[in-house]
């Protein structure tokens, strides 16, 4: 399951007070390496916007831990216990289907123009071999 999704239906389970306080929370630091969302991109936003905005700002693992630690600190111990679980079990279904074809991928191409930003995507599977990226400016 996708991490958007995961997210998404852990904060469907939060009524509105809740879900406010949760927003809160994301507006200060909860966690090392990741810089608060400002309150003014929050304030108004629904949980499908939320999520959006917490992977545009921290990427998929660290939205996900971001999440767990709130909800700790909000004493939904439970939840923050469920995400995490299915979280891993996506990963490990994740790296184990890749693994087969991760020898046989093919050079990925990204490029910006004009003032445009390249977010760099999230790597899964094993942490040996070598990563090799080549930045041209033209």
């Amino acid at each position: 399951m996708q991490v958007s999704h995961l997210l998404l239906e852990t904060l469907e389970e939060l009524v509105d007070d809740d879900f406010r306080t949760f927003k809160w929370y994301l507006a200060t630091d909860v966690l090392d390496g990741c810089r608060p969302i400002p309150k003014s991109r929050l304030d108004k936003a629904s949980r499908t916007e939320t999520v959006t905005k917490m992977i545009a700002s921290y990427c998929h693992e660290p939205a996900v831990k971001v999440t767990v630690e709130i909800l700790k600190s909000m004493n939904f111990n439970d939840d923050a216990e469920k995400l995490k679980n299915r979280y891993a079990e996506g990963q490990t279904a994740s790296a184990s289907t890749s693994s087969a074809s991760a020898s046989s991928a093919t050079p990925a191409t990204m490029s910006a123009h004009q003032g445009s930003v390249i977010i760099a995507p999230n790597i899964n599977g094993s942490t040996t071999g070598s990563l090799n990226i080549t930045i041209n400016k033209s």
